[in-house]
């Protein structure tokens, strides 16, 4: 049992260590992957080697490494295997380019609400969450609707599990955000200020397949460029591309 453990914790890290190259950082010294990793700079270079063996990361110049095209070959099967992220493509820019910011694509993956797709607009403003990045359990607007998918009892369950694995409390406590669910699911939609980044606020809307909750489409906007009049007009944008992308996902449905 040992050796499993340790054979599972060895191919936790080495995933954690392709993870931990994004659009912002393409490529990072070993003691910059330590460092990140919070790992010694020897097992670095374990899992790299074992990496490298695998035509997964490579090195560059001045011994920094970066992912080889072979990691596309995983986003390619990735997207055939969940066709609502090109369903959802032209909706997402179609509202991108309405409102002049990015739109994130949110599921829950593995029990966990993951940043699935995003799309830039030119005014790019920096967000926190790349594709295949986790959110936080307990916070943001997406993740109430997410959460909104499951039974009250399961809804419970999440919660007590995601604090005891030392997420951060939602802000309105366990009851104040059991309720707020309840609340965001009946009207499809919610919004959060400054609840995972300072100085963003964020709109989200609720996408539906088959009457479930599968996806959230999610536009983060700066607070500096918010007024009311534009929370609005976020709002309503962002809440007609999702019925629309509910509609492409299920034509014909009824309740």
């Amino acid at each position: 049992m040992t050796g499993t453990r340790s054979g599972a914790d060895s191919a936790r890290r080495a995933l954690e260590m392709l993870f931990a190259f994004t659009e912002q950082k393409p490529s990072a010294s070993a003691r910059e992957l330590a460092e990140t990793l919070d790992i010694p700079v020897p097992s670095v270079h374990r899992y790299v080697a074992m990496l490298r063996d695998m035509g997964l990361i490579e090195e560059g110049s001045r011994g920094r490494y970066h992912l080889t095209m072979r990691v596309t070959a995983l986003s390619r099967a990735a997207r055939q295997a969940t066709p609502i992220m090109d369903v959802a493509e032209p909706y997402m820019r179609r509202l991108a380019e309405s409102i002049g910011e990015a739109v994130l694509l949110m599921r829950m993956v593995g029990g966990n609400p993951v940043c699935f797709h995003r799309i830039e607009t030119p005014s790019r403003f920096r967000l926190s969450f790349e594709p295949g990045q986790p959110l936080p359990l307990l916070r943001g607007a997406s993740v109430r609707l997410l959460l909104g998918a499951l039974s009250p009892e399961e809804r419970s369950h999440y919660i007590d599990a995601a604090l005891s694995a030392g997420a951060l409390p939602p802000v309105e406590g366990k009851q104040g955000l059991l309720s707020q669910i309840e609340k965001d699911l009946a009207r499809g939609w919610a919004i959060s200020n400054e609840e995972i980044d300072q100085g963003v606020w964020a709109a989200s809307a609720a996408v539906f397949e088959e009457g479930k909750v599968v996806a959230t489409l999610s536009a983060p906007c700066p607070i500096f460029r918010m007024d009311e009049e534009r929370k609005d007009l976020v709002v309503d944008l962002i809440r007609t591309a999702a019925a629309d992308l509910s509609h492409a996902l299920s034509p014909g449905y009824r309740d």
